[in-house]
This record gives structure tokens, C-alpha cells and sequence, in this order.
């Protein structure tokens, strides 16, 4: 056999793209991005002064980033160096870590706008799922101070502030100096901090407030433990792609429904057809929301846990047209009392005689209370039809669809992505970043089906095409002139 020598000094001419082979999730991130409208982008950065890194080529090199599972600006940058599917995107250039970091930063705004196109792009508009998973803030709970410890903060921080004033006294008016500051840990940015969470906790707002990350709440996770996180929610078409998506400071999902379904709508084209949706998302006023709205919602609704025995609980209270009230399993009458209004909806409060009930025979199974009462609310005959729907065998066919359809997504985002928690901080940083795992997710999920829906060619469909009337062009211009043509294959068509 002989030998094939090779040295590093040898110079070779070649094109990023044929260096990159098939590499498909590359060309699909570089597809979408040229499909986006950058002017918002663009008209961020101005012609006069130093130059600047192309911003196409910046959000290329993210989204693919994220996509990848890198989402640490210094590793991003490590990969741009070393990795040769980078150096599709960035050519010769080499941004550094905090070119990244602050492109990221800076534009966490204008995502909304590119997710919402990347979810025309891919998405199936019909089934829809939502589901929510709590995510590890970028703060330490040891930060984390309450009502106890604000006490002795604000003693601390008004001592701190008294002999910072003495000190500048002292120095005739002359601001401290950096390692003035810093010498007795007390610094500039801590005492803002702890004026913000000062604040925050005489408003009444928040009972516990991180130093580190404000916006964080204390959340109890699927990991076991309590920590500061934020609760991410998603909504999915059967495909898997995420169509919607948020973070609230909120552990509770049900108070994001609404805001994820208006997302849903603005995001997809088309109607939307069954929403299927996890039991946390359950309140009275998201079913009254539903209804109104038409949606064909699947929301599983848990019973109602009292201490009366199952004979006594409300479903067992029959309505009475002519007295407009209640009758009990004894036969008792429980009439109108009040109303209430919680969260919109309308709840009807009905009541028994008191010295009815105390002479009932049931009232130690019934209630404990003097009389018994009952909370109907405005939307009681759609709680009845709703357990109906998802106990029969259609529905229960329709939900469990639910948890192959988002259940994945988290997964794939935690265990292939590696996204187990924000790096950003503050809440709206954080969604930020969210939907660019979820944009990452939606084109990992785009290059799986170019991959998997067309031929081994490595070009992309409007490529391919635009190629296809260039060899033609090229095969009747040399026919035309009796010469042989030269192979395809050797121009870089095929």
C-alpha cells in the first residue's frame, strides 16, 4: 500500500459547506434564520463607530447553541473555537464569551417575535397539550431572607449607612472607594439589594425574598426538596412542538391557563381543536373561561375532600326547582343564603335551619358545623360534565394522549438538553432564555423530520431546487455547443 503523506502546514481550499457535510440540524438553524425578519435586530446597532459582529450571524450561532445543548456563554465560545459546526456560522470571526453573553441579554425581547415564526414554521395546528414544570432558579436559598431575618437586616443595613455617612464625613465629601466598600463585605450592589428586598417585603407581596434573584420563589419540585425556582409552562401539538410557552413567579399552573391559551391562539393558524390539560391547571374560573371561549377542554377535576362520608357530600344534595334550594339525603331543605365572588366566578351559598339540622339524626356524619352548608358554583353543571367526559372510554381514550404528547418535552429539555435551570436572572430574563430552549427544542424537532421525511441529500429544499435549474441551464448551454459535460457530482451540485 502506499503511503498518503499530510502536514499541517498544507493549505487547503474549501467551502464551510462542504466541510460540514450533513450535518442537518446546521443547515436547519441557518434555514430558519435567513427566513426571519431581522430589521427589529438590526436596527439596534448603527454603521457609525467600531465594528460589529454580523447580528444574524450572533443569533445563529445561539440558536444552535441551545439546540445543542451548550447554553453556558464561555462554553458557547469554547465551541466556536474548536467545533467545526460553529464555524459554519461564524466563518472567521471569534466572538468571545461576553460578546455572546451580552448579545443575549440584549435582545431576550425580540424573541417572542422569532419564536412565534419558528412555530408557523413547524407547527400542526389541532390537539393541544399543557403541562408545567418547576426550574431551578440562579440563586442559592441560603440568600434567601424572611420576616425573621429582615429585622435584623434593616438594623444592620441603617448602621451600615450611618457610618458610611461618617466616613464620607470624615474624607471631606469624597465617595468611598472600591476597597473601602468591599473591605467590610458590604458593597454598593448588596445594599441595593437589600433595599430592593426591603421593599418588597413592607409591601406585603412576598414573604421570603432572594438577594440574589428577587423574582424567584420558593417552589417545591419534582426532584424532591424546596428551592428557589421558576415555574415553566409549554402547550403542544401532537407533534410534539411547542407552540406556546411561559415562566411564572407563581408556583400555581392555574393561574397561567388563560395567558398560555391566548399565546396558543396567537402563535398557531387555524382554530384550535381539543386542549388537553394537566389537573394543576384546574380552578373555577379557567372552566368558566373555557366555556366561554368554546374551547373543547379536557381538565380533570378532583373531588371535592370533606369530612362527610360519601352519602353526604354535594353530589348527593338534589336541586329543587319549586323552592330553588337543596334537598338532603334526609329529606331537609337547604335554601338560598348569599353570594360570593371569587376570581369572576359566582358561587351560591345554601344553608339548613339550624334547628333543623341539630335535631337531624345525620349531623355528627353530615357536618360539624351548626347547619350544613353548600358552595355551588356558576359553573357546577360543567363540573359535572366534564368527570362524565373523562370517565368514559372516549375520554379517557383523548386524555392519555396528553402525556406522550408533553411529557417528552420537559424530558428531552432536562435529560438531552440539560436544561435543569435558568442561568439568567429576574423574571424577565428568565422567559428569555426559556424560549430559547423551547426554540431549540422546535428546531431539533424540525431537523429530525428533514431528516427523517427527505432524501440523504444535505441540502435544503430551496436549495436543492435552485441547484436542479442550474444543472439544467447548465446541461443545454453545453449540448448546445457539442462539448462533453463535466460530471455534476464535480461542480458541488449533487
Amino acid at each position: 500500500m502506499i503511503l498518503k503523506p499530510d502536514s499541517a502546514l498544507q493549505m487547503i481550499f474549501i467551502s464551510r459547506d462542504e466541510v460540514l457535510g450533513d450535518e442537518v440540524m446546521v443547515r436547519v438553524v441557518s434555514e430558519v434564520v435567513d427566513s426571519l425578519n431581522l430589521d427589529d435586530l438590526y436596527s439596534r446597532y448603527s454603521e457609525a463607530g467600531r465594528p460589529f459582529y454580523d447580528p444574524a450571524m450572533m443569533l445563529g450561532v445561539l440558536f444552535f447553541a441551545y439546540s445543542d445543548g451548550e447554553v453556558s456563554s464561555r462554553e458557547i465560545a469554547k465551541s466556536i473555537k474548536y467545533d467545526i459546526r460553529y464555524q459554519y456560522f461564524r466563518g472567521s470571526l471569534r466572538p468571545d464569551f461576553r460578546t455572546i453573553s451580552r448579545f443575549r441579554l440584549d435582545n431576550l425581547d425580540l424573541l417572542g417575535g422569532y419564536f412565534a415564526r419558528i412555530v408557523a414554521i413547524c407547527q400542526q395546528a389541532g390537539l393541544v397539550a399543557m403541562d408545567g414544570t418547576k426550574m431551578k432558579a440562579s440563586a442559592s436559598r441560603r440568600r434567601t431572607i424572611g420576616k425573621k431575618e429582615l429585622a435584623k437586616l434593616t438594623e444592620e443595613f441603617r448602621r451600615r449607612l450611618t457610618q458610611d455617612a461618617a466616613l464620607e464625613e470624615e474624607t471631606g465629601g469624597q465617595e468611598l472607594s472600591q476597597g473601602q466598600s468591599e473591605g467590610t463585605g458590604w458593597n454598593t450592589e448588596l445594599k441595593k439589594r437589600l433595599k430592593e428586598a426591603i421593599g418588597r417585603m413592607a409591601e406585603g407581596t412576598q414573604e421570603k425574598v432572594n438577594l440574589t434573584d428577587p423574582d424567584a420563589s420558593f417552589m417545591k419540585t419534582s426532584e424532591g426538596g424546596i428551592r428557589p425556582c421558576y415555574n415553566s409552562q409549554v402547550a403542544v401539538d401532537k407533534n410534539q412542538i411547542i407552540v406556546a410557552a411561559d415562566v411564572s413567579d407563581n408556583s400555581k399552573d392555574s393561574l397561567q391557563f388563560e395567558s398560555l391559551v391566548e399565546k396558543v391562539r396567537g402563535n398557531v393558524e387555524g382554530q384550535v381543536g381539543k386542549v388537553l390539560v394537566d389537573g394543576g391547571f384546574y380552578s373555577a374560573s379557567n372552566l368558566k373561561y373555557a366555556t366561554t371561549e368554546g374551547l373543547d377542554v379536557y381538565l380533570p377535576i378532583g373531588q371535592v375532600v370533606g369530612p362527610q362520608p360519601p352519602e353526604f357530600e354535594r353530589e348527593s344534595f338534589v336541586y329543587d326547582n319549586d323552592s330553588g334550594g337543596y334537598r338532603c339525603p334526609a329529606g331537609r331543605m337547604l335554601l338560598h343564603k348569599y353570594d360570593l365572588n371569587e376570581n369572576g366566578v359566582i358561587i351560591k351559598v345554601y344553608g339548613g335551619a339550624i334547628k333543623i339540622c341539630r335535631a337531624c339524626r345525620h349531623k355528627s356524619k353530615c357536618t360539624k358545623a351548626r347547619y350544613r352548608t353548600l358552595r355551588i358554583p356558576e359553573v357546577y353543571d360543567q363540573i359535572l360534565e366534564m368527570r362524565r367526559k373523562l370517565s368514559s372510554e372516549s375520554g379517557r381514550q383523548i386524555y392519555d394522549k396528553r402525556k406522550v404528547m408533553v411529557e417528552p418535552v420537559f424530558a428531552n429539555m432536562k435529560f438531552n438538553l440539560g436544561f435543569w435551570g435558568f442561568r439568567l436572572r429576574t423574571l424577565a430574563r428568565v422567559k428569555g432564555e426559556f424560549l430559547l430552549m423551547c426554540m431549540a427544542h422546535n428546531l431539533r424537532k424540525l431537523a429530525q423530520y428533514w431528516s427523517n421525511g427527505r432524501s440523504q441529500t444535505t441540502k435544503m429544499p430551496i436549495e436543492c431546487f435552485l441547484n436542479q435549474i442550474l444543472i439544467i441551464i447548465f446541461y443545454f448551454s453545453i449540448k448546445k455547443t457539442n462539448q462533453r459535460p463535466y460530471s455534476c457530482r464535480r461542480l458541488g451540485y449533487a
